[in-house]
């Protein structure tokens, strides 16, 4: 009996160790699997965070190459990688890709920016389809857009002239403005060619329209404006007009109608209206020449005390048509000032009187013909001629004397006198005007 309660104690005891090693085995488990659990859930509040952090914005959306060409902007609070891009094309129904960005991830820093995003993938943009874009986060946030062709829906745009009413042989602009009132971004946005303009009235207008400025917008967002203008010249008679009518405005496009039409005015010279045309002839600086006899001579500074004359080009810009011409009186002339005040008080012009056509070479010193009024004539509507200045006088052929230029500077007018008519000889609308010339030097 002794015995057997020894062994019941032994039994007892390595029982109890059993128990005690198992319930410090199980309590550490559980504190282990809690704490891995507890883990868990910082590391997935964690993440959660992140994910909320995580915010991006498209800063550009455009089409470089026939290709994507993304700019974004990480606003959010974490670091962004951009994992997947998906491309639905929205005008083919079944069409979905999903593209992995090379290299496989396009890392953005916070307050970074990340540019080309799409030029590496292997899908081409058809201007003519529309497309829903939509990129992908490593964290599994996703925003997206859509890319909408010209031709989806119809767009708001006007074409006008401005002005609408221009001076024969004058330039206007044709503007288009495209405003893009759909939801989508448009993408490789230019005009189409113009059709041949159609005219009214004399049945002499004429446009000519220059190539159009910007050529394209590469992409346009909603709520965004685009304008394209036209330098066009335009001819005629008085209430004759230029219609420019187009039928599908955008490459692409949307067919839809607009017009547009200019109307011609023409300078009409009277007592009346003078002043309101004043400028109806100008003149060409570049062509300012002067000759002491044997060539002509392109730059401003000639010496003084020798026999000089001169020349000019001017353009009569008066565009009434039916033949009629500038013809100029003797009394024209160029007469130049010095810039110095002399002590007399009193500013002197020396003035230099049209003649007749001088050589191309002339002797020295030059030798002059007198010129016999009204017998030359500039065609209106941007007709040129050289004018030719020397004599002392209106009409003569007598040299004037360069006595009177001391070295020095000089500032000096054209004085243009004439009548607007279809002859010579005949009646017409007196005119005079003065042209600021230009500065020499006596040297």
């Amino acid at each position: 009996m002794k015995s057997r309660r020894g062994l019941s104690t032994v039994v007892g005891t390595v029982f109890s160790i059993i128990a005690l090693t198992t319930t410090v085995a199980y309590i550490s488990y559980s504190m282990n699997t809690l704490n891995q659990y507890n883990n868990t859930v910082l590391t997935q509040n964690q993440e959660l965070g992140n994910t909320a952090s995580e915010r991006f914005q498209f800063e550009n959306i455009g089409v470089t190459n026939n290709k994507l060409n993304i700019t974004v902007e990480n606003t959010g609070g974490v670091p962004i990688n951009f994992t997947k891009i998906w491309i639905q094309n929205t005008s083919a129904t079944n069409w979905m890709e999903g593209y992995t960005p090379t290299p496989p991830t396009d890392f953005v820093p916070v307050g970074g920016v990340l540019k080309n995003l799409g030029q590496n993938i292997p899908v081409s943009i058809n201007p003519a389809n529309s497309y829903s874009v939509k990129l992908v986060t490593s964290r599994g946030t996703s925003q997206g857009f859509t890319m909408n062709s010209p031709g989806s829906s119809p767009l708001n745009i006007q074409l006008m002239f401005l002005p609408d009413t221009v001076a024969s042989g004058f330039k206007t602009k044709l503007i288009m403005i495209v405003t893009n009132n759909s939801t989508g971004t448009l993408t490789n946005v230019y005009p189409s060619p113009l059709s041949s303009p159609t005219y009214t009235g004399s049945g002499t207008t004429s446009c000519s329209a220059d190539s159009v400025s910007p050529a394209e917008y590469s992409t346009l967002s909603p709520g965004s404006t685009a304008i394209f203008t036209w330098d066009v010249t335009v001819s005629g008679y008085g209430s004759d007009t230029c219609t420019y009518t187009i039928t599908q405005p955008l490459q692409n496009g949307y067919l839809q109608t607009l017009q547009a039409t200019a109307t011609v005015t023409v300078v009409q010279l009277s007592d009346s209206n003078y002043a309101q045309n004043a400028g109806v002839i100008s003149d060409t600086y570049t062509s300012f020449r002067w000759t002491q006899g044997g060539t002509w001579n392109t730059d401003w500074s000639f010496p003084h005390g020798t026999t000089t004359d001169f020349s000019l080009t001017i353009s009569n810009n008066n565009q009434t048509g039916g033949g009629y011409k500038l013809w100029l009186s003797q009394n024209t002339q160029l007469y130049l000032f010095n810039t110095y005040f002399p002590p007399q008080g009193k500013l002197e012009a020396t003035p230099y009187y049209l003649v007749s056509p001088m050589p191309a070479n002339p002797s020295t010193p030059p030798t002059l013909s007198g010129y016999s009024d009204y017998s030359q004539g500039v065609p209106n509507q941007g007709g040129t001629t050289t004018l030719y200045f020397g004599a002392v006088s209106p009409g003569t052929s007598t040299q004037q004397a360069t006595t009177n230029l001391y070295p020095g500077t000089y500032f000096g007018f054209v004085l243009i006198y004439g009548k607007f008519s279809t002859s010579s000889t005949g009646s017409g609308g007196m005119y005079a005007q003065a042209i600021p010339f230009m500065a020499v030097v006596a040297s």
